[in-house]
């Protein structure tokens, strides 16, 4: 019986030994082989949001504060979510420049329930975007429109955008214009543009003519007014129209609207703006043709007298 408690005391000392042994050993290589980490990563990364978007360009919140201490061609003020105090803050940590972190959102370009597009099949599947993109292109007869299935909604990590009526709406205040809805739109209606930008196209139809007008009501027809108006400001780019907002002034946003046919295709991004505007418009083309009757009816007055 000794001998038995005998060895499983040696048994335990040999443990408790290698035990002791093992962990000084771990704990040698573990300071020797250590990984310095440089503290300006670390501080530049507590200032970050963590919201891991992805918008900067880089796996994550992590990544980006690595990239901008040790590259020096990474700027601070990549992080969009942190706007514009999250830039001066990096600026701060790293010693670059702050630059300017001009404010963007994410619009909707699409104006399917506008536009009374209806449905050329009843989709049946995985009620998610990307799936039903799948299928001949989309469930709709435009086959440029929003789907509708809130993949938008899902992925927004600020949770800014909320589906009503199957479109999504965007809260211009929660949005930080990070990007990841427009990633995840596989319709591309979703756009980032200024935050203060005076106008848009909520139309992403790559179709033209009688093409649109046969599926929508809303949809931009391609007639190139709005590009005729502001030549080098709004340009047709790859069978979509699009705004360099960097150009884009009043006169050329005032030129845009007036100058689009429909009146609501092109518009300003401020809804009172628009319906004012809209307004003034059909009231001088009301205007312009009363004056044309009375003219072609002083005329015919004149050739009978």
């Amino acid at each position: 019986m000794d001998s038995v408690w005998t060895i499983a005391l040696n048994g335990i000392l040999f443990f408790l030994v290698f035990g002791i042994l093992c962990g000084l050993a771990l704990a040698v290589a573990a300071k020797k082989f250590a990984v310095k980490v440089d503290p300006k990563i670390e501080a530049v990364r507590a200032c970050l949001p963590g919201a891991n978007c992805g918008a900067c360009g880089y796996a994550g919140c992590e990544s980006y504060a690595e990239a901008v201490v040790t590259d020096p061609s990474c700027p601070p003020s990549k992080c969009a979510p942190g706007k514009q105090t999250v830039a001066d803050k990096v600026a701060e940590i790293t010693g670059k420049s702050a630059g300017s972190a001009a404010p963007v959102i994410s619009v909707l370009r699409c104006s399917r329930n506008e536009g009374n597009v209806k449905k050329k099949y009843a989709y049946v599947g995985y009620d998610t975007c990307q799936g039903a993109a799948i299928a001949f292109g989309g469930p709709y007869e435009c086959t440029f429109a929003c789907i509708g299935y809130g993949d938008c909604e899902a992925s927004c990590p600020f949770h800014a955008i909320h589906m009503k009526d199957d479109m999504p709406v965007i809260d211009p205040e929660a949005c930080t214009g990070c990007g990841v809805c427009v990633k995840n739109c596989p319709k591309q209606v979703l756009q980032l543009i200024p935050k203060d930008a005076l106008a848009y196209v909520p139309c992403s139809s790559r179709d033209s003519g009688k093409a649109v007008t046969n599926v929508c009501e809303a949809g931009c027809i391609h007639c190139g007014a709005c590009t005729r108006k502001a030549k080098d400001i709004i340009n047709m780019v790859n069978d979509r129209i699009e705004i360099d907002y960097e150009k884009l002034d009043e006169d050329a946003a005032k030129a845009g609207v007036w100058a689009c046919s429909k009146q609501f295709i092109f518009r300003y991004t401020d809804p009172a703006r628009q319906l004012k505007a809209v307004e003034q418009i059909k009231a001088e083309q009301a205007a312009k043709k009363a004056a044309a009757a009375a003219k072609a009816a002083q005329e015919s007055s004149a050739k009978e007298s």
